[in-house]
């Protein structure tokens, strides 16, 4: 399935192969009492190419509203109308419509049942009402099903299964050999509204942007997803966050059916496809676009529990031999760093200030990727990602540079009012044109950059604009200057992400010539890159002279 804008990827430290062989994470499932494994996202065969992980959670049987719209037709809408005219006779709305006067019965019928006239065919205050929304109805009712909260961390999942639990067969291969994170923590503090109300909005919501890039997706029929990963810092270890204030934008009566909740395993599975680095996929288990949140959950278990990191490492030599085994021959790692290095400072000159440091990494390990990929090893999806995660840090060191107002964002509320200003910036900076992806990025991602929370391309670039709509800020000056110079900066930026999301091997992607894919977008990698260290220069040096 091919995923909109949960593009997030958050990478493992790389490491060199160990000279002795990392011992098989232990799987205690039989050894403990009997506990349920939950099978969420439809499994595939298991293959060499797999390893599943027992990942414990705690379920809480809840009840919440579900709102939902419901629109009259047509024609139910006309014979309202008429009704509310004084034709309240179906053989004279039948005459006025060209129908058959059993047609018009029938209609009236249904407009009675539902409560929006009366037998006399008068409106009711509810007919009334709706009829002053042109149709349209809000019906509230109750659902009930689970909230899970994943054991290690406590963090509550983004996901409000609805119906019966589906288990799985603990004979089964891909069961029995599964590795088992251990339940770090024994007691959990009980969820409350605060917390299952944002959880549920944030599953209905990417529920809904499923079915709206077409995909056969019902409520709680899930579609697995990967995510690969590499390696990560330690400043990106989860970290327990204070509950946040729940907005008002729904009436939200969640109850705990529980008072306890009832211990389970989710079945995760892990794709070993190979690489230099030791990446491997993790395969959502709900089969929503939420895998950056999979994968800092399991940095979490390393820093953790021995297991957890044991089962990491085998996962990257696993990965590290699937490699090695359909390579070329070896190449010199120092020389292979020597070559990106000199390639970068011909490109792009050295590194101006130690604040571009995490820019420079990035780019030497793009380039490496693409110094391999000249050389016959399998690293286009590996420099399909580097290319987006260049311009990522790019973009978010490029934001540090300027104090963005935490509360910049309050006059733009509404989604026209958000896209009107974005517009007007790009406008007032010389630009003829923003993406429409860029453009459509939700006022939650921009929220949550400004806060300092890690997101994608696409909203550090809208809140770069945001920004850069203050006319004083350093912001709107390098807007300007990388406008002026490149018309088409902000189209660039769009189409790296965009053939990242349609080619990356987490989207499913293809491809019949890698070095034609990869070489335009390493090219104008290093051509964004050159002007924002410009521009920055520049405002810099403007600055000192008022200084």
């Amino acid at each position: 399935m091919q995923m909109s804008d949960f593009d997030d990827e958050l990478l493992f430290d790389d490491e060199f192969l160990p000279e002795e062989p990392i011992l098989l994470p232990s799987n205690r499932v039989s050894d403990s009492k009997p506990i349920n494994i939950l099978l969420f996202a439809q499994q595939q065969a298991h293959t060499h190419q797999q390893q599943n992980i027992l990942w414990p959670v705690y379920g809480w049987r809840i009840a919440a509203p579900q709102v939902t719209e419901r629109k009259l037709d047509f024609l139910q809408l006309t014979s309202l109308r008429l009704a509310y005219a004084g034709v309240t006779r179906h053989q004279d709305q039948a005459q006025m419509l060209g129908q058959h006067k059993d047609f018009l019965f029938n209609v009236m019928l249904q407009l009675e049942n539902q409560g929006y006239i009366d037998r006399k065919a008068c409106l009711t205050e509810k007919g009334k009402k709706i009829l002053q929304k042109d149709g349209k109805d809000e019906e509230e009712k109750t659902e009930y099903g689970w909230i899970f909260q994943e054991a290690t961390a406590g963090e509550l999942l983004s996901w409000f299964h609805t119906e019966s639990l589906c288990y799985a067969d603990p004979n089964r291969s891909d069961v029995s050999q599964a590795f088992q994170l251990p339940w770090i923590r024994r007691t959990l503090p009980t969820p409350n509204a605060a917390d299952i109300t944002p959880a549920i909005k944030t599953q209905r919501r990417l529920l809904k942007r499923i079915q709206a890039d077409g995909s056969n997706t019902e409520a709680n029929h899930a579609v697995s997803d990967t995510y690969g990963f590499t390696e990560i810092s330690e400043a990106d270890t989860l970290t327990q966050v204070p509950n946040k204030k729940v907005e008002q934008g729904e009436n939200f009566g969640v109850r705990l059916l529980s008072k306890r909740p009832q211990q389970f395993y989710l079945l995760v599975s892990c794709i070993i496809e190979g690489t230099y680095d030791g990446q491997f996929s993790l395969r959502c288990p709900f089969g929503l676009p939420d895998g950056f949140r999979w994968v800092r959950l399991l940095n979490f278990a390393t820093s953790q529990c021995e297991e957890g990191k044991n089962i990491v490492e085998h996962l990257q030599s696993k990965s590290r031999e699937a490699w090695k085994r359909r390579q070329p021959a070896e190449i010199d790692p120092v020389s292979l760093t020597r070559e990106a290095c000199d390639k970068i400072v011909f490109e792009v000159g050295s590194m101006p200030d130690k604040i571009w440091q995490q820019v420079w990494t990035e780019l030497e390990r793009l380039e490496q990727s693409r110094t391999l990929l000249e050389r016959g090893f399998d690293e286009v999806d590996t420099s399909i990602v580097r290319s987006q995660r260049v311009l990522e840090q790019l973009m978010l060191t490029l934001l540090q540079r300027d104090t963005i107002p935490t509360n910049i964002w309050e006059p733009y509320k509404s989604r026209d009012t958000l896209q009107q200003c974005l517009k007007d910036t790009v406008i007032a900076c010389g630009g003829r044109e923003i993406p429409e992806r860029i453009l459509s990025t939700k006022l939650g991602a921009i929220r949550n950059v400004i806060d300092g929370e890690k997101d994608s391309l696409r909203p550090y670039v809208a809140t770069f604009l945001l920004s850069a709509s203050r006319r004083n800020s350093l912001h709107r000056s390098i807007l300007e200057y990388l406008i002026k110079n490149h018309l088409d900066f902000l189209k660039d930026l769009e189409q790296i992400a965009h053939i990242r999301n349609t080619f990356g091997a987490h989207a499913g992607g293809s491809y019949n010539n890698p070095r034609i894919l990869v070489e335009p977008l390493v090219t104008k990698t290093y051509q964004i890159v050159r002007l924002v260290i410009q521009a920055w220069r520049l405002t810099n040096s403007q600055l000192s002279l008022e200084v």
